[in-house]
């Protein structure tokens, strides 16, 4: 894989985080139109929450081109069917096996999987998923040690186990979070439940040398999703990649600010990357959004927007 570039962003805005309660724009100001603002709907929800903020930041996946046209570019499924079966996840050429990778968390004697996505970044280090994938609502700490293995299948991890040495997760998150803990009827947390992984390299080579990297659009645009993640909830095991396909989604399910999509996928996808404009030849495509919770009723994602892009830009130094 070539080295990771982050394309013609020349660094991105300079620009503070935005509380919950900020301004959010409703006008597409993208140059490279990646799909509808919000997936057309206003982005403060029924319930008054606020999305992060969109940003006109894309970053480009670190081989392939996204096709920016309408649509999953997989056939539509709300199931978790396993994604490519049959397929080598090693050498296949395809982003989305080998960015794709399992979580491990350990807080204390406790173990627990989440799922996240490699993506371009100046370090080639960069792990996004779900924020509760990284700090532990149940003692309310990070977690005391994170793992993952990019292309993971069934005990396997043809393309090595990378341990964390840092992460990020948004202020807004930790405080709302806090609130709905605490038993406040506010469950504005879902609106920044994401955060980024930064990984130690292996001899001398950074994971995205071994796996690529994904793209990012932190301007808050769909065209359709794929979303791609280890589910461990009835029927799954969180053993086998696995995936949704949905042509449209929705936004502000529940009255937070969340995409939402069909989906059957649970616990264990928390932090799937929501990847639009998905080339299905290549597997490039953007992450727009991270799974954070869901299963029978669908799933729902937060948006990607600036407070992502400057959390990013914090960690991938």
């Amino acid at each position: 894989m070539p080295q990771p570039t982050r394309g013609d962003t020349d660094g991105g805005p300079d620009i503070e985080a935005v509380q919950p309660d900020a301004p959010v724009t409703d006008v597409d100001a993208t140059a490279a139109d990646t799909g509808e603002l919000y997936a057309g709907f206003p982005p403060i929800t029924d319930d008054g929450y606020s999305p992060d903020a969109a940003v006109d930041v894309v970053l480009p996946p670190t081989a392939g081109t996204p096709i920016v046209e309408p649509g999953a570019a997989l056939p539509a499924t709300d199931a978790g069917d396993e994604l490519r079966p049959g397929t080598e996840h090693v050498g296949s050429g395809d982003l989305l096996l080998t960015t794709t990778g399992r979580l491990e968390m350990q807080s204390g004697s406790d173990a627990y999987t989440c799922s996240g996505t490699v993506i371009n970044s100046a370090t080639g280090l960069i792990v996004l998923t779900a924020a509760h994938c990284i700090f532990d609502d149940d003692t309310r700490e990070y977690f005391d040690r994170i793992r993952f293995s990019p292309a993971y299948e069934r005990g396997e991890s043809p393309l090595g186990v990378w341990e964390a040495t840092d992460w990020w997760v948004p202020e807004q998150y930790l405080e709302a979070n806090d609130r709905w803990l605490d038993g406040a009827d506010d469950d504005g947390w879902m609106g920044f439940d994401f955060g980024f992984v930064r990984v130690a390299p292996q001899d001398g080579r950074t994971l995205e040398d071994v796996a690529g990297g994904q793209g990012v659009s932190f301007t808050a645009e769909t065209n359709g999703v794929v979303i791609a993640g280890y589910p461990g909830n009835d029927d799954f095991d969180a053993e086998v990649l696995r995936h949704c396909a949905d042509d449209e989604v929705d936004y502000g399910a529940g009255g937070d600010a969340n995409y939402g999509a069909e989906c059957e996928m649970g616990d264990g996808a928390s932090g799937s990357g929501w990847v639009s404009n998905l080339d299905p030849a290549t597997g490039a495509g953007h992450v727009v959004a991270v799974y954070s919770n869901g299963g029978d009723s669908g799933a729902y994602g937060p948006p990607l927007g600036v407070t992502a892009w400057n959390g990013l830009q914090s960690l991938d130094r």
